[in-house]
């Protein structure tokens, strides 16, 4: 694969895990789905997560594609939650913040 089809293939997957992020947030600002308007966002917005994953797959392996997302996703999550929710970042979850980003690299050695 040419080293410009797996930039595109990893923005694809950077897009994907950008929705899956907001998607997260507007997951819990919506109150448990009580907040119509929210949850009716929230699924355009996974939806659009899935969209842009099936792109990114033309060019990058899916456990590949679907880890970075995943990881890009909980750190993402993580960081989220402390600063806009106050939720607490227990060394524990810290640590395995730190143990996602290395696996990130781990698998950036693998493309």
């Amino acid at each position: 694969m040419s080293e410009h089809a797996q930039l595109i293939a990893i923005f694809w997957v950077v897009a994907a895990s950008s929705c899956d992020i907001i998607g997260n947030v507007l997951t819990k600002l919506s109150d448990g789905f009580s907040k119509k308007r929210l949850a009716l966002l929230v699924m355009v917005v996974q939806i659009a997560a899935f969209v842009f994953l099936s792109f990114a797959l033309d060019d990058i392996d899916l456990s590949v594609a679907y880890a970075l997302w995943g990881a890009l996703g909980i750190v993402a999550t993580a960081t989220i939650g402390r600063l806009m929710f106050g939720e607490s970042l227990h060394p524990v979850k810290l640590l395995g913040i730190v143990v996602t980003l290395i696996a990130i690299m781990f698998l950036k050695l693998s493309m």
